[in-house]
């Protein structure tokens, strides 16, 4: 079963134990070897007991640690006991519900067993309590087995996300679903691959460089290419240099026009003739 946390709770527990043996928030720190404001914070619901006080917190006052927190785990009273090695195998779901509650390297210790699982499971959960080290091991081992990376994506970091991003582009593999979270060079570096090819780029013009979208819009018209899908994403400066560009050619420019300003379009238009 897994462990519905939630600190109002259990700060209210706390609080009510507390009262029910005449305690002040002050006797209860000195017993427990903190600070007054620790036991504040834990009866406001706003921190929890560090795990390794629970069993304390919980002889104090007579009752267990389930009692205590307001639900049954194995996992938590094992953590707490310092005893996780008792426990058989465990899923991703009693994990993440123990999560807000475990040490770090309890966490690490968690999922690292997690992962040598023979058939990954599906870790999304576990994600914002992990290292990004782990999170970026976890989306290659997803990469590798062609698994959803855009669950995993936002918690890795961007070297990795770049790494599978463009082995996955060199083997004709989609990538779209970790452009958000790509650096700028690597989109860079894989747009000019995929305009010398020829193949579409709109799909990342949203992430790329505005020296790179400009560039590529300048090129294109310069040997009448269609750039139109660029559009939305072209400088104001670039957009003016096309549009006077082609009013001296006597090219239209009626594709510009959604995106140029009247007043605009009648200076450059002034300008063109003047020349």
């Amino acid at each position: 079963m897994s462990f519905d946390f939630d600190m109002h709770r259990i700060g209210r527990t706390i609080a009510q134990l507390r009262r029910d043996r005449n305690m002040t928030q002050m006797q209860l720190a000195d017993e427990m070897n903190v600070s007054f404001q620790a036991v504040s914070n834990w009866e406001r619901g706003q921190s929890m007991p560090d795990i390794s006080k629970l069993p304390e917190l919980a002889e104090l006052f007579g009752v267990t640690i389930d009692q205590l927190l307001g639900r049954s785990s194995r996992l938590v009273e094992k953590a707490a006991e310092g005893k996780l090695e008792e426990l058989p195998a465990l899923t991703v779901e009693e994990v993440a519900g123990a999560a807000p509650l475990l040490p770090p390297q309890q966490m690490d210790t968690l999922t690292d067993q997690l992962m040598k699982q023979e058939h990954l499971p599906d870790m999304t959960a576990l994600l914002p309590f992990l290292p990004m080290e782990m999170v970026d091991e976890l989306l290659r081992q997803q990469a590798a087995q062609e698994g959803s990376l855009v669950r995993y994506a936002p918690f890795a970091s961007e070297d990795a996300v770049d790494e599978i991003a463009l082995i996955r582009s060199k083997a004709g593999k989609s990538f779209m679903e970790l452009a958000p979270f790509m650096s700028e060079d690597a989109i860079d570096r894989l747009v000019r691959e995929r305009e010398a090819r020829g193949e579409s780029i709109v799909q990342l013009a949203p992430f790329m460089y505005e020296d790179t979208i400009d560039e590529i819009a300048l090129a294109r018209n310069a040997a009448d290419k269609a750039f139109t899908e660029l559009l939305p994403f072209i400088s104001k400066d670039t957009l003016n240099q096309i549009t006077l560009d082609c009013l001296r050619s006597g090219k239209s420019i009626n594709q510009l026009l959604p995106f140029v300003d009247q007043s605009t379009i009648l200076q450059l238009y002034e300008a063109a003739t003047k020349q």
